[in-house]
This record gives C-alpha cells, sequence and structure tokens, in this order.
C-alpha cells in the first residue's frame, strides 16, 4: 500500500513538474509538432505561457484556447521570471516591439470598425469596436493569414482575424487614395478610415481628417455631418493645454459661469441644499462611503438620486453634484449660456469652443478639464443627455 501511494506521489510531483507557467524572454518561433517539421507563428517577448507542458528534455507543447497545440523547441528563451538584463531580440515584421504608440509588441488595426469578438469566429459576442490605427497588444502572430489572434486593448482581450492587423496606416496616403477614388463605395470605405484614423492620431492629423470628411458629407447632401466636423476641427485647434484651461474654470467658477444647474440655478461652491435637491430628483435613493474614492474627502458620501450622483458632505448637510441626467430642471452652465436636454451637439461646440480640450467620438462625448477633474458632456441621438464629473487621483 505504502509503495503503491509512493508511486502515485512520484507521478503527481512528476506532472506537476511538467506543468508550468512560463514567459517568453525574446521572440521564439511555434512549431506544428514536437519534431519542429513547420514554423507556424511567433511568441512575441513577454508573453505568458500558462498551458505549457514539457514533453521532453528539448520540447515544450503550449496549449492554447480556441487554438491548436504549438510546440517550442528553443527552450532556453523560457524563464520563470522576466529581468531587464535578459537579451531580446527583434520581432520579425510585421511585430512592433514598441514605438510612440504603445510600449511592448503590437500591431495596428489596418481597416474601419474593426470587431473585438469574444472567440476567434464571426458568430462570437462582439466586444468592442475599433477605429482604424489602434493599437494593440499581442502575444503570438500566426503565419497562416487566416487564423485569429488574441489582443488586448485597454485591459480587455479578445479575438481578430490576423489578416487586419499590421503596420499603422498613414493618414496623408489614405486621403490621396481617397481623392483618387471615383467609385463611392472606395469613396466611403477610404473617408471611414480617414476618420478612424484621424481620431487615433493628434489633434492636428484630427483636424485635417475632420476637413476631409466635411467636404465628403457636403457632396453627399449630409450638411449637419459637414457642420459637426468643421465645428469639432475648429475646437480642437483653439483646445487650450491643462493648465490654461485650469486658469480658465476657476475664475468662471469665481465669476459664477460655470458649474451645474437645477431650474436655471447654479450650484454654489459648497453644493445645494438637499430641500433643493429633492425638489428636482426627488428622495435618495442610496447612500454610501467607499474608502477608495479619492473624490471623497472626510465625512462625504456618495449620495444616489434616481437621475444623479452627489458627494455629500456628513456634518455641513451640502451635496455637490457629481453625475446628472440632463432632464426636467437639469443643466449646465457655460459663461452665459445654460445647456439642457435641447442643446444640440452644434450647439454645445459653438458654446464650448475655446474651453473644450478632448473629444471622445466612439462615446459621443466631450471633456472640459478642471484641474485633477474632468467634465464629461455626453450625447444621445444628437441632445445633451448627461453631465459627469470625472476626478482623476
Amino acid at each position: 500500500m505504502k509503495q503503491t501511494i509512493g508511486i502515485l506521489c512520484f507521478l503527481v510531483s512528476a506532472y506537476a513538474l511538467g506543468q508550468s507557467q512560463l514567459y517568453v524572454s525574446t521572440p521564439t518561433v511555434a512549431y506544428n509538432d514536437a519534431n519542429g517539421t513547420t514554423q507556424i507563428g511567433v511568441y512575441t517577448r513577454g508573453a505568458y505561457l500558462e498551458n505549457i507542458e514539457k514533453i521532453n528534455k528539448d520540447v515544450f507543447k503550449v496549449t492554447n484556447a480556441y487554438a491548436e497545440e504549438t510546440y517550442i523547441l528553443d527552450i532556453n528563451n523560457l524563464k520563470k521570471t522576466l529581468s531587464a538584463e535578459d537579451t531580446s531580440e527583434a520581432s520579425p515584421n510585421p511585430i512592433i516591439d514598441f514605438d510612440d504608440y504603445y510600449g511592448s509588441p503590437h500591431l495596428f488595426t489596418t481597416v474601419g470598425g474593426l470587431k473585438v469578438r469574444k472567440a476567434p469566429n464571426h458568430q462570437a459576442e462582439v466586444l468592442e469596436t475599433l477605429y482604424t490605427g489602434t493599437p494593440l497588444a499581442i502575444d503570438y502572430y500566426p503565419y497562416d493569414k487566416e487564423a485569429w489572434v488574441k489582443v488586448s486593448h485597454l485591459g480587455n482581450t479578445g479575438y481578430v482575424p490576423v489578416k487586419y492587423l499590421g503596420k499603422r496606416p498613414n493618414l496623408n496616403n489614405l486621403i490621396t487614395n481617397y481623392k483618387k477614388a471615383t467609385d463611392p463605395k472606395d469613396q466611403k470605405r477610404f473617408i471611414q478610415r480617414i476618420v478612424e484614423l484621424g481620431w487615433n492620431s493628434s489633434q492636428d492629423e484630427t483636424a485635417l481628417a475632420l476637413g476631409v470628411f466635411a467636404e465628403y458629407a457636403d457632396k453627399n447632401n449630409r450638411p449637419e455631418k459637414a457642420t459637426i466636423a468643421r465645428l469639432q476641427a475648429e475646437v480642437l485647434k483653439v483646445s487650450p493645454n491643462n493648465e490654461e484651461i485650469a486658469d480658465k474654470i476657476e475664475n468662471m467658477l469665481n465669476q459664477q459661469l460655470f458649474g451645474f444647474t437645477l431650474n436655471n440655478v447654479l450650484e454654489p461652491r459648497k453644493g445645494f441644499s438637499l430641500a433643493t435637491l429633492e425638489k428636482s430628483l426627488g428622495k435618495i435613493k442610496e447612500s454610501y462611503s467607499n474608502l477608495d474614492d479619492c473624490a471623497l474627502g472626510d465625512y462625504e458620501s456618495n449620495i444616489i438620486f434616481h437621475t444623479a450622483e452627489c458627494i455629500g458632505h456628513d456634518v455641513n448637510k451640502t451635496y455637490k453634484l457629481r453625475i446628472i441626467e440632463i432632464k426636467n430642471d437639469a443643466g449646465f452652465k457655460i459663461n452665459n449660456s445654460i445647456v439642457n436636454e435641447n442643446t444640440t451637439e452644434k450647439e454645445f461646440l459653438e458654446i464650448g469652443k475655446g474651453l473644450i480640450n478632448t473629444i471622445l467620438p466612439l462615446e459621443k462625448a466631450y471633456q472640459i478639464a478642471a484641474g485633477d477633474m474632468v467634465y464629461q458632456f455626453s450625447f444621445a441621438e444628437g441632445k445633451l443627455s448627461k453631465v459627469e464629473l470625472i476626478y482623476f487621483c
């Protein structure tokens, strides 16, 4: 019996030693079998191999979710931990090790509206849709051009067809190709890529792309789209830096020219009274303190209404709006104008020009910075729908 248990323990220990989690210290070729018959891809530096098994002294087998097994013969490239002292070669083309856009191995989306899916097939759930020129971190690059590849973006992981990844598209080349195109379908395809790449570029390039789109919109009887694009370009051209905008907003606050409003009444610097809030927003739904919320100071709590969130002072009994849906009596004062649920995107851009310093096209939102905070103005169906004060700590 003891001998049997001993054998079992040995087998379990041997299996445990065979299973490991290792890092790739330098770009490493993946093969289709343990004999290294065919190269099928490459693992990038920093790739974390979670399901890896040493099948003999010279070969590791990697089991990949949703993909075929791969084999690594360059076992000296695998480490339990990575170190800055590790020697690493440059990744093979087309992989980009680092550039001005991303600091680890990556590729860029080369088509417009690329969908990242939960699994590597066209029927899987869409996790997000990416603009042209978005950098995506990769830990493995398959040589099969019809394969899917796992990518990471803003902390999320999903899958895209590898054929839609490559070097970053060039905005000027896209504009040239658009101007040469005569087929309406080609023009539409190029203009989508131009606008999306513009949003993934510097503000000057974004403004250039918006100008090209405005011309396209004019030619295709979309005057409202053209107007918005031109206004967005103008806003970006006069966008203030963080220090300038912080001073502007502070002066406007002191002059009572900036802030949340209820029934056209500007929020006092210390906040509204509970009676004022309840008159417009109804009764409090929830109140709680979050120690991890850096926006909360001593004796402060999050106060939740049906359409708003406040920071309430437990002693002073004052309440400062933090998030509010723009409806009924709610609004926001900018200089001598109050924007509300009837305010269009065009009107907001005209009012906020010189203050807006960030445009978030995917979120359909605009931001005005104020020191370590930003006010975010979100739009739905062309009208202002929500204003949120976001704190950075």
